[in-house]
């Protein structure tokens, strides 16, 4: 869903319903984003089903350059850079928001192999050091 930063009047809040599927994450967000665009910057927030809060802020602008070895940080510095760019794809930030609340799996120590399902996916060389896993998101309706 890609959203015309031009098409939002400053200070007025646009609500953005969310209904699609992430068939690649196994997973589907529904919920409402707020768009708010105000001086250099577009703020994106609200919630997703999939127990996901967003809270993301688009500075319009490009970034100033660094020149020396010390710099102090701004609140522009924590925004996402738009860099000229006039559109926000909001269906990458739910994929990027979903991806990042995936819950990390902790294997008991270096050298374990993992549960007995995973064992398919490891690699046949021993020297490639790798796990290829498919990954699945569950949502509430798959639990």
């Amino acid at each position: 869903m890609i959203i015309d930063i031009n098409e939002l009047e400053e200070n007025k809040p646009v609500d953005v319903k969310i209904d699609e599927d992430f068939a690649e994450l196994n997973a589907h967000a529904k919920g409402m984003l707020n768009l708010k665009s105000g001086g250099d910057f577009v703020f994106v927030r609200g919630n997703l089903e999939v127990n996901i809060d967003i809270d993301e802020k688009y500075f319009k602008g490009a970034e100033t350059p660094v020149t020396s070895k010390e710099h102090q940080l701004k609140a522009k510095d924590f925004a996402q850079e738009l860099d000229g760019c006039e559109e926000i794809d909001l269906s990458d930030l739910i994929y990027q928001s979903i991806i990042i609340n995936i819950p990390s799996q902790t294997l008991c120590n270096e050298n374990c192999k993992g549960i007995k399902e995973l064992e398919k996916y490891i690699k046949a060389d021993e020297n490639l050091q790798r796990i290829e896993i498919p990954l699945i998101v569950k949502n509430k309706e798959n639990k």
